[in-house]
């Protein structure tokens, strides 16, 4: 049975956590706990190529594609924005374990941090976008500041943060489920992928954020 956006009610969620990148993996090793095979789980990786802070999604899917994940929608070849995500949703299995991650802005002690909860997510919130929630998990990442131009803002956020806050999603992802030999890409070594960083801690992402 196809799933269906009418089922994912916002009411049934629990309160959203603000976590660093230490938290975000202890997150995820929640999910594993319940979903422990990967391709049990998709990622919805919400956002555009063609704004800094909205890419936030396609980033992160690119880079969870490198370490090996099978089920991810929205990379940078390929973004799945938020006028997308229904149809896409609508292809999925109502087996299929949904972890939505998407940017957002925040308050100025939550930037650079991650908000996550079991329950969905709102695609577009953050530049006033009113769109049916998805994912029976989800990540949003505090890429900025919320203001009052908050669409002229998520255009102009740094991209150092976002590929940071990218990569730490990949990282957790991949520390709560450990890939087999088979699951990893046959090419790109061990050197940080196609977009060349390595991976961080969760220690030296916070220390640059708070830069």
């Amino acid at each position: 049975m196809k799933r269906e956006l009418k089922q994912i009610r916002p009411e049934d969620a629990a309160k959203w956590a603000r976590v660093d990148g230490r938290g975000l993996e202890t997150f995820f090793e929640s999910v594993a706990g319940k979903h422990p095979l990967r391709d049990e789980v998709v990622f919805l990786c919400i956002g555009s190529d063609r704004s800094t802070g909205d890419s936030l999604g396609p980033l992160a899917g690119s880079m969870l594609r490198e370490k090996g994940f099978p089920r991810v929608t929205g990379t940078l070849e390929q973004p799945c924005d938020s006028e997308q995500v229904g149809p896409i949703l609508a292809t999925l299995s109502e087996a299929a374990c949904v972890i939505a991650i998407d940017a957002c802005l925040g308050r100025s002690e939550s930037t650079g941090l991650y908000l996550v909860r079991s329950g969905p997510l709102q695609p577009g919130q953050a530049i006033g976008q009113q769109l049916p929630p998805v994912g029976d998990y989800s990540v949003a990442a505090v890429v900025n500041t919320q203001g009052h131009k908050p669409y002229w803002i998520i255009q102009t956020t740094s991209l150092y943060r976002v590929i940071g806050m990218a990569q730490g999603i990949a990282d957790a992802a991949a520390a709560a489920w450990p890939a087999a030999s088979s699951d990893m890409p046959e090419e790109g070594g061990t050197g940080g992928g196609q977009f060349g960083f390595a991976s961080r801690s969760a220690s030296s992402r916070r220390d640059n954020d708070a830069s």
